[in-house]
């Protein structure tokens, strides 16, 4: 990837921002950018001090990046801060990540007035208002910026929908830094407390209704019936903890769900799986299917935005309609049962991560992104 500064001549600068209480996946996403730019970039984090902020932010330091927490967002000291800190850190470029977008908080007015050069805002989730006040309010919120980025094609369609010129936004797919060898799948069951003959579905990702794990739970008294020993493994924290726990004593099913709650090694357990499920409602494009899919687990997944564009069903898993636990059920029973298939799935998934969803690739179409707004300014 060529980090030079288009007309500059020198070591560009790169501050990625996110002013979401917890940037999670987001969150990921943004490292393992600031991985792939380091080696000839200076890259700058700045991320809310919240528990998920500063995980990032501990990860973003070890990673050879200046982090740094940001107040509350309705602090009034929010914006002069990130403005005090642009001013003490120059940034050619000030890259924003935002879920639907309402949590800009003014941070690209902020880089504006710093004389940050280019703007930058990735979209991580698509286009999901209806009231059209919060409309007007995401426009007046994108006006400093210089370009949108989308993670996913469909994404980028649903904005495009609602006016954003097709001339402001371009896609750039989500991918992710290769995990590396994980500690297999005797010690990853071990470590969860596993028996080494269980059948196990995985799931990773924030508790909350978007990820549809309340429907995984719904699926699992059929899948029980059929499958006495399995073990559903739902990694992640969130709201939802004890209304899925109550969920599955009410099923009967309390057994066989294993929450584990936030955990820092969630991509080693995941040797432990033999399916991984994504039940979710909606999506920009997931890590989790990515993350998955590195590994060489097969995808059950829904037939939402963005989980369409990587799961390729009867290739490397099975898509559903998002929803329907009948269907997740099916679906997981047909992987469960037949270990061949689990097997095919899994390596074309592999194949299809290495050849399409990587940091690499990634990164360099973003820089390629930020050299194309530097030019303009330059012009």
């Amino acid at each position: 990837m060529d980090t030079g500064v288009p007309g500059g001549g020198r070591r560009p600068s790169v501050c990625l921002y996110t002013p979401s209480v917890d940037p999670s996946g987001m969150g990921s996403h943004m490292l393992d950018l600031a991985v792939e730019f380091l080696p000839g970039a200076d890259v700058s984090v700045l991320c809310w001090g919240t528990a998920s902020g500063r995980r990032v932010l501990d990860r973003a330091a070890a990673a050879g990046a200046v982090a740094h927490a940001l107040p509350h967002p309705r602090d009034p000291a929010f914006v002069d801060s990130i403005v005090a800190f642009l001013a003490d850190h120059p940034a050619d470029v000030f890259h924003i990540h935002v879920g639907s977008g309402r949590e800009n908080f003014d941070g690209a007015r902020a880089a504006r007035r710093a004389g940050v050069p280019a703007v930058v805002q990735t979209q991580h989730q698509p286009w999901l208002f209806r009231a059209p006040c919060k409309r007007a309010a995401f426009f007046r919120g994108i006006a400093a910026v210089d370009r949108l980025i989308t993670v996913s094609w469909g994404e980028q369609r649903t904005y495009e929908g609602v006016g954003v010129p097709s001339s402001r936004i371009v896609t750039v797919q989500n991918g992710i830094v290769p995990r590396g060898p994980g500690p297999g799948r005797a010690a990853a069951r071990a470590e969860l407390g596993l028996g080494a003959d269980q059948l196990v579905v995985m799931n990773v990702g924030r508790l909350v209704r978007q990820k549809g794990q309340d429907l995984l739970v719904e699926a699992l008294p059929g899948l029980a019936a059929r499958f006495p020993a399995l073990a559903v493994v739902v990694i992640g924290g969130g709201s939802l903890r004890d209304r899925l726990a109550r969920q599955a004593a009410e099923l009967g099913v309390a057994d066989h769900l294993h929450l584990t709650g936030h955990r820092t090694d969630a991509r080693m357990l995941l040797d432990a799986a033999d399916v991984f499920a994504l039940p979710s409602r909606q999506e920009g494009l997931p890590l989790a299917a990515l993350e998955a899919m590195d590994v060489g687990l097969p995808v059950v997944g829904t037939d939402v935005i963005g989980t369409a564009e990587v799961v390729v069903d009867g290739e490397t898993g099975t898509l559903v309609r998002s929803g329907n636990a009948g269907a997740l059920a099916d679906a997981l029973a047909g992987l469960l049962a037949d270990s061949r298939l689990r097997m095919r799935y899994g390596g074309a998934g592999r194949r299809r991560y290495l050849a399409e969803f990587t940091a690499k690739r990634m990164a360099a179409e973003t820089f390629a992104v930020y050299e194309d707004v530097l030019a303009g300014t330059r012009g």
